[in-house]
């Protein structure tokens, strides 16, 4: 598995910055995706950009990465293209704490515009695979759902104007989801005629 470099601060150059073209491996993907249903479905890429204003460091850059997610309407996998551009401006730990200090212990805290937008990177290093991992897990979409119309959902987009009762749509057992199949019960009740 390779994930992106970790890279010191006196690794870029201050004058004209650095570039750097990632290929982002699958198995790391996979560690960006522990605990979703998202999975890696091949290689990604990252074009990345960073610039040194005295001790802040400007990551640029953007991202592009195939995946599989299932459908919040049908349950099923399918694919899609995670991709985004962001830029992060990244100031030492250090500066971050003394300005905090200066403000005194105890003290409300109020963020000014420009410190909303500010990070903060450790020890003199920059970890590209954190940076990477959040902007990707922005990406992801919450509620994952095919393009366009979903081609199998659970209920037919027509179920109220067919007039029939849910369940007669629902009872068909080449359509029910296995997962979804206790549920049958809650809705093949007869309903109380009033």
């Amino acid at each position: 598995m390779s994930a992106p470099p970790v890279l010191t601060f006196d690794s870029i150059p201050t004058e004209e910055g650095l570039s750097l073209d990632l290929v982002l491996d699958p198995a790391w993907a996979g560690t960006v995706f522990a605990g979703t249903d998202f999975e890696a479905a091949g290689p990604g890429e990252a074009a990345l950009r960073l610039d040194v204003d005295g001790r802040d460091v400007t990551l640029s850059g953007n991202f592009a990465l195939p995946a599989t997610a299932e459908c919040v309407a049908c349950l099923e996998r399918f694919p899609l293209r995670l991709a985004g551009e962001f830029t992060l401006v990244l100031e030492p730990a250090e500066k971050a704490r003394g300005r905090q200090a200066a403000k005194g212990p105890g003290s409300e805290v109020e963020l000014t515009r420009d410190e909303l937008d500010t990070d903060v990177y450790s020890d003199g290093k920059i970890d590209l695979a954190h940076w990477l991992r959040e902007q990707i897990l922005l990406e992801a979409p919450v509620h994952p759902r095919h393009e366009g119309e979903c081609p199998r959902p659970l209920v037919a987009p027509d179920a109220k104007a067919s007039g029939g009762h849910l369940s007669d749509r629902l009872v068909e057992a080449s359509k029910v989801d296995p997962r979804l199949a206790p549920l049958l019960s809650f809705v093949t009740k007869n309903p109380k005629k009033e």
